[in-house]
């Protein structure tokens, strides 16, 4: 099955991309995040911002077995600084798909996989 066009210009659509290969902020806040940093990657990710950025959807991914960290401003489901630092698992694979409403991220059900946040 082909992938989605943009009708106006008849170009396949990509999902913007940001490749974390070192500590340092999430700056995209709809694509695609493959985290592969050889050893631990300590990541953020801000807020989004309620309304403009409601339904944009990140896939964080881990290409390395590390215990990565993320860290989101206001916490999962602006839960605060109860749930505000996710730790991965340790294994390829690990990682969690998030989607932005209300000014907080929000896991996408049945999607996170081995990332724990306190």
């Amino acid at each position: 099955m082909p992938g989605l066009l943009n009708l106006k210009q008849g170009q396949e659509r990509r999902p913007p991309k940001q490749v974390m290969s070192a500590d340092g902020a999430i700056t995209i806040k709809d694509g695609i995040v493959p985290v592969t940093k050889a050893g631990v990657c300590a990541m953020t990710l801000a807020a989004p911002v309620a309304v403009d950025d409601d339904g944009k959807t990140l896939i964080i991914d881990s290409l390395t077995a590390q215990a990565h960290t993320l860290t989101i401003a206001g916490g999962l489901r602006g839960a605060g600084a109860g749930a505000d630092v996710g730790t991965f698992g340790g294994a390829i694979g690990d990682g969690i798909v998030l989607y932005a409403y209300n000014g907080a991220w929000y896991p996408v059900p049945g999607t996170n996989t081995n990332v724990t946040f306190a």
